[in-house]
């Protein structure tokens, strides 16, 4: 028995290659479901997830995706479901390397670059996905946020400015296609022991001691802690929940 039920179908992560995405992508594949997953630059940490999953025994797909090009977005998604058949559910798990900085200090084209990614990017993922989780009598998209959506950290801009983008378009999903059987959820992410909270160059009194100074629990999450939020919120089990955003955050934005 596993403890998070699927549907017939498969799950796409886009973002299936970093610490995040591989772990979700292996605890989707424990739970009984095939997966369908993509990479922008690590294509070896990808093969290395997809022969992980195999040795599991579910089936996979890889592919190389630029969230820029909204032909390369649905080109992955239409041969995930030639494959597949159906998609059950959708993981948004990718975004930009941030610099840690305040937001007026930032080089504009760095900005551009982060908004689009993550904006621009995930809209493309939608306007892909929502018509086939709708063939398939719908389904569940879940994505990766930031704590500091909820409260806001100094110098954290380039993160939570774009990832606010991101949940209200889930908000709008979750209202507008709830009809068709379609949920979206959010998981706003806190210090988590793995990604990119463990490459910030962050000297003492830096970005991540304050983080941690208003973290109740006083510890960083660990993955798996992540990777159970994620999953449970893709799955069958959370069939009555959406339009949320949950904090996994040791209570940082409570």
């Amino acid at each position: 028995m596993t403890k998070y039920r699927f549907s017939d179908g498969a799950a796409i992560v886009f973002g299936g290659s970093g610490g995040l995405g591989t772990g979700i992508v292996k605890l989707l594949a424990e739970s009984g479901s095939d997966v369908a997953f993509t990479y922008h630059k690590n294509k070896e940490g990808a093969e290395n997830n997809l022969k992980s999953i195999e040795d599991i025994g579910r089936n996979g797909l890889i592919g190389g995706v630029d969230l820029l090009d909204i032909k390369n977005v649905q080109s992955f998604v239409d041969e995930a479901k030639e494959k597949f058949g159906r998609i059950h559910s959708v993981i948004f798990a990718t975004g930009p390397f941030l610099n840690i900085m305040p937001v007026l200090e930032a080089e504009p084209e760095d900005v551009y670059h982060t908004l689009d990614t993550d904006i621009k990017g995930f809209y493309h993922v939608l306007r892909a996905v929502v018509p086939v989780l709708k063939e398939g009598g719908g389904g569940s998209i879940t994505a990766l946020t930031t704590a500091a959506i909820h409260k806001y950290i100094s110098t954290d801009g380039l993160s939570s400015i774009p990832k606010a983008g991101v949940q209200h378009l889930c908000t709008a999903i979750a209202r507008e296609e709830g009809h068709h059987g379609i949920r979206a959820n959010c998981v706003a992410v806190g210090l988590i022991a793995v990604g990119l909270s463990q490459e910030i160059d962050s000297p003492p009194g830096g970005i991540l001691d304050q983080w941690m100074s208003q973290v109740p629990l006083g510890r960083a999450g660990d993955p798996n802690e992540l990777f159970d939020a994620v999953v449970f919120l893709a799955s069958d089990n959370a069939g009555y929940i959406s339009g949320q955003s949950l904090p996994v955050d040791g209570g940082y934005s409570g």
